[in-house]
């Protein structure tokens, strides 16, 4: 890893004593090339959610998509993005170099970035499998472990909400918020729907002419709050003991690491206190905090937060 001289190098790469430590620390290559090849996976990613998952058509997915470059990591200081790509991107995508394949049999999506200055196309691939949302590839065929088929089962479908997902009648919405949905609708054409609720009953519900109750939709930040209540379920059936024991990671088994200060409090309050070494073109390297890896790099999630190292304290 190369560094200015006057950077300290803070990212210990010692072996562990005790079990697997995290001997080897994960760097985020913040390099214009290693972002492209983010940017075109999150491309497939995306179209994969919306046709193969949300049951979305190609022309409505081309109407709603929006390319997003992959940002890098900020730090504690907002160290700057070095090299802006987006408009590069955006000619790109303008004048067809970057173009979208999908293939409807197999539930995949394939993004490639074709350029004279690259030595080979950059190519993101994205697949759906029964069960699953859309996997990511990344630059590879298929995925690294067997999507198995997940089998579901719906026990309280038809029973009245909040158990179950009959909601009844709606009442009828305040011209007021009428207004203000309307409103909303007309300025965010991306929109699926919207919901109101309380714990016992739908307030309001109102639907894009794409959107339905029962359509699935990528949950991106929910699932946190999926998490928190997985993580609640196993205290109370005495899976786990408390939210302040130490988080139970493998890669984390060593009694004096500072990785054992971290418990699963911290992890679900995103307090956690990991980063990564941050690697831009120039060799300049600073602690960033990350959090698109799981939807840009198609990385083992799981790993990659083991691997991570402590910048600020746990809390």
């Amino acid at each position: 890893m190369r560094q200015k001289p006057w950077v300290e190098g803070i990212f210990d790469a010692s072996p562990r004593p005790f079990g697997r430590g995290p001997v080897d620390p994960l760097v985020y290559d913040a390099s214009a090339a290693a972002r492209r090849q983010r940017t075109v996976n999150f491309a497939a990613k995306r179209y994969a959610d919306m046709m193969f998952v949300t049951g979305l058509d190609r022309a409505t997915a081309d109407r709603h998509f929006r390319l997003r470059v992959a940002p890098v990591p900020g730090g504690l200081d907002e160290q700057p993005d070095s090299y802006d790509l987006q408009p590069e991107t955006r000619a790109a995508f303008a004048e067809g170099r970057i173009s979208i394949t999908t293939d409807t049999a197999d539930r995949r999506a394939i993004v490639r970035w074709d350029d004279p200055a690259f030595s080979t196309p950059v190519i993101g691939q994205a697949l759906t499998r029964p069960g699953f949302g859309s996997i990511l590839l990344g630059p590879n065929a298929a995925p690294r472990f067997d999507p198995a088929p997940v089998a579901r089962s719906y026990p309280n479908a038809g029973k009245a909400w909040p158990l179950g997902d009959d909601v009844g009648a709606s009442p009828a919405a305040p011209p007021e918020l009428a207004a203000a949905v309307d409103a909303y609708f007309a300025g965010s054409p991306g929109t699926y729907g919207v919901l109101i609720a309380r714990p016992d009953r739908v307030l309001f519900e109102r639907y894009s002419g794409f959107g339905a109750p029962d359509r699935a939709t990528p949950s991106w930040s929910m699932t946190k709050a999926i998490t928190c209540t997985v993580i609640g379920r196993l205290i109370q059936e005495g899976w786990l003991r408390s939210m302040h024991d130490p988080a139970p990671a493998p890669l984390w088994k060593d009694p004096r690491a500072i990785h054992r200060l971290i418990t699963l409090d911290h992890l679900v309050r995103m307090r956690s206190g990991l980063g990564m070494p941050v690697q831009l073109d120039d060799g300049t390297t600073y602690a960033g905090y990350e959090n698109s890896a799981v939807y840009q790099d198609g990385v083992d999630a799981y790993e990659t937060a083991q691997r991570s190292i402590v910048t600020t304290l746990p809390g």
